[in-house]
C-alpha cells in the first residue's frame, strides 16, 4: 500500500496546470496569428495603417502576463480560481480579437 503524500499531490495538481497552460496558450497563439494573417490581408485590401496590429500585439502580450498571475494564485492555494480565470481571460482574448476583426472588414 502506497503512502499519501500531500507534497507529492500537490506537485502533480501543479504539473497538470502548467500543462493545461502551455495547451491554452498554443490555442490563443494559433487565434492570434490568424488574426495577425487577417489584419494582413484587411491592410492590404483596405489601405489601413500599421496601428491595426495594436489589439493583435496586445493579446499577443497580455495572455503570457495573464498565465503567470494564474499560476502565481495557483501556488497560494487558489487553485480553482486560478483555473476559472485561465480559461476566462482565453475566451476574452479569442471574442476579442474576432469583434476587432468583424469590426475591421466592416470597414
Amino acid at each position: 500500500m502506497q503512502y499519501y503524500d500531500d507534497k507529492t499531490n500537490a506537485k502533480g495538481a501543479y504539473f497538470l496546470f502548467v500543462g493545461v497552460q502551455v495547451l491554452l496558450l498554443l490555442i490563443v497563439y494559433g487565434f492570434v496569428y490568424t488574426a495577425l494573417v487577417a489584419v494582413k490581408l484587411a491592410i492590404a485590401k483596405y489601405h489601413l495603417t500599421a496601428m491595426a496590429y495594436l489589439p493583435v500585439v496586445f493579446a499577443m502580450f497580455a495572455y503570457p502576463v495573464v498565465l503567470y498571475k494564474t499560476r502565481k494564485m495557483f501556488q497560494k492555494q487558489r487553485r480553482l480560481l486560478a483555473t476559472g480565470w485561465m480559461l476566462a481571460w482565453a475566451a476574452v482574448l479569442i471574442v476579442m480579437l474576432y469583434a476587432f476583426l468583424a469590426q475591421l472588414v466592416n470597414a
